[in-house]
């Protein structure tokens, strides 16, 4: 399948007729559930219609080129590229944290939707273009290419696998859950089934066959994100607007107490309780790691010109806007739901929900987990017999805010699956990618670069391919044995990524005295201190760092914001204690920086 309008058909047709085939079998199999398809059929058919059509692209985009394994042959427009990059950086744990941010407060939510807005900006203006001009094929070829020196891309491949291999097995977690969770699997069967469906998806036309795929699933999320939350505003307020109409929602909350709804978090989302300056820096951290984590920036090499890696920035920042915009209606139609449907209602009209919810450990009343009536009154006491539940006596998990929203809200059935099958593209759009990310590197800039020059192409294709069913692997072993260790890590890989990358990339592109050895010590200093202080925290070694005046502890995920500072300090410094560079490493910098339509290695990616 051609992925530009000169390679064949152009995939804006194709994928136009795609969303509205996967819209009318949605809209159909809603019908038939009306006429008594059970549930369980309704998710299998929702789900499958995606996962099939996610491993189908992966076979049909098989190839046999380096370029186009590599790098899709550098020919993605930058419209098509836009929504893979969405596709690719909405990771699951970020899709189904933001709406849990936002029930917790909506300071929350905003600083994750700043951060993924401010990162797409400064990824455009800053990075992007001059990353595709390089001609490199992955971020440590990136940073060989500039600087000139092996160490640079040894290091780039450890800071890499460091930040990539977390993330690529928490969103195999999180598609198992939901994978397991709708179609009624067990646990180790379902991350068995994702992992296969990556392979399926990634394995024969390499990014080629994640850029078509996540093409699909950028469709899918966008249907199953926007659709739920349209029809709810639609049914109470008559608008199907949701952006428009979630204001009224928060009014009538704040006057019946909504407050007092608390959130709790399970395996590395975020629950709200962190203050105003951990906010902050998770913003400034989000940022920094979506310039420069290795799977999101990897989609700036694959677009079909310089100009179109800007504008592709650009289309995804529309994307991950319409998702970012639609969270905290979520937040707070769930949160007038409960507010009207489970607060002050007699103990046996309570809604199902509440149950099959408590059972599974995602809602808490009383502080306990409840399946039944009695468990309520034995929980809470009298008083909510006599007086119903409070708001302050229902505690919901952060995914439930998102996985559950159709069923707190009282929609079909069919909404509940389409969610599903939203959160699952979204787990599965960012595994793709992270495992090409991984896979990349190591068969390019480890094999190739380091041990082999002289392969021929179908040995280093073999050798590529080997890498990517290892690290799939890898992800799910690490996804079915350490679940919780695996989301925690990779809720901070945005913090991992800036710190080990933002100061060799942004000043080597931006600052022409910057040597080798400058960049080499910054990665060092900026992502060491970081990564060492986020697995003490994990490891629980060690408290959350005060700062006085401005935070008791800093959270994880917020490290970058003194990595960051210490890697630029450091590369800075080194840089101009030493030698400055030579007049051929001067020279690659204007000529990534030239205004002009030449890569700098042409043929690089073959």
């Amino acid at each position: 399948m051609a992925l530009s309008a000169h390679r064949g058909r152009g995939p804006g047709k194709v994928f136009g007729l795609l969303a509205a085939a996967f819209a009318l079998s949605v809209v159909v199999i809603a019908l038939l559930g009306e006429f008594g398809l059970p549930d369980r059929v309704t998710a299998v058919l929702v789900i499958m219609i995606t996962v099939v059509v996610y491993a189908v692209m992966g076979v049909v985009a098989r190839t046999l080129s380096l370029s186009d394994f590599y790098v899709a042959g550098r020919t993605v427009s930058a419209g098509f590229n836009g929504m893979a990059t969405a596709a690719a950086m909405l990771a699951s744990a970020g899709f189904l944290g933001i709406a849990g941010a936002f029930y917790a407060g909506e300071t929350a939510g905003l600083a994750l939707s700043v951060g993924w807005a401010g990162g797409l900006a400064v990824l455009a203006i800053a990075v992007a273009p001059y990353y595709r001009k390089s001609g490199a094929v992955t971020l440590p070829d990136f940073l060989a290419v500039r600087f000139g020196n092996p160490l640079v891309r040894i290091l780039g491949i450890v800071v890499l696998l460091a930040c990539s291999l977390p993330l690529l097995a928490a969103a195999i977690v999180v598609a198992g859950r939901v994978a397991g969770a709708s179609l009624h699997i067990d646990p180790t069967t379902a991350v068995a089934a994702v992992c296969m469906v990556l392979l399926f998806s990634s394995l024969f036309g390499g990014m080629r066959g994640v850029t078509l795929a996540a093409g699909a699933q950028a469709i899918v999320i966008l249907i199953g994100v926007v659709t739920p939350a349209l029809v709810y505003s639609l049914q109470l307020y008559g608008l199907p607007i949701p952006q428009l109409t979630y204001g009224d929602a928060m009014a009538q909350n704040a006057l019946a107490d909504a407050a007092s709804l608390t959130l709790f978090s399970t395996g590395g989302l975020p629950d709200g309780g962190l203050d105003g300056f951990n906010l902050f820096a998770l913003a400034l951290s989000i940022v920094g790691g979506v310039v420069c984590l290795p799977h999101v920036l990897a989609r700036s090499g694959t677009t079909r010109g310089i100009a179109d890696a800007r504008l592709s920035a650009g289309w995804a920042l529309l994307v991950v806007a319409v998702v970012a915009s639609t969270a905290p209606a979520f937040a707070a139609f769930a949160k007038s739901a409960i507010l009207a449907e489970v607060v002050g209602t007699e103990l046996a009209d309570l809604p199902a929900w509440l149950f099959d919810y408590g059972a599974d450990g995602l809602v808490r009343v009383c502080g306990d987990a409840i399946t039944t009536v009695a468990a309520i009154s034995t929980a809470c006491g009298a008083s909510a017999v006599v007086n119903g539940l409070a708001p302050g006596d229902i505690a919901i998990a952060a995914e439930v805010v998102t996985l559950g929203f159709a069923d707190i809200t009282g929609l079909p059935y069919v909404l509940t699956a389409l969610i599903a099958a939203a959160v699952l593209a979204a787990a599965l759009g960012t595994a793709g990618a992270v495992a090409m990310a991984l896979g990349a590197p190591a068969g390019h800039d480890f094999y190739t670069m380091l041990v082999n020059r002289r392969a021929p192409a179908g040995r280093r294709l073999f050798i590529a391919r080997l890498f990517l069913i290892l690290f799939v692997a890898a992800g799910g072993w690490l996804a079915a044995s350490a679940p919780e260790d695996a989301l925690a890590i990779a809720f901070a890989s945005p913090s991992l990524a800036a710190a080990g990358f933002f100061p060799a990339v942004i000043l080597g592109i931006w600052w022409r005295r910057t040597t080798f050895r400058g960049a080499a010590v910054g990665m060092i200093a900026g992502f060491g201190v970081t990564a060492a202080y986020v697995l003490m925290l994990r490891a629980g070694s060690i408290a959350p760092l005060p700062i006085v005046g401005l935070t008791d502890g800093l959270s994880a995920a917020a490290a970058a914001i003194f990595g960051v500072p210490i890697g630029l300090a450091v590369t800075v410094i080194v840089s101009l204690v030493g030698a400055a560079p030579s007049d051929a490493r001067i020279a690659v910098v204007d000529a990534i920086r030239r205004p002009s339509p030449d890569p700098v290695l042409e043929d690089h990616a073959v």
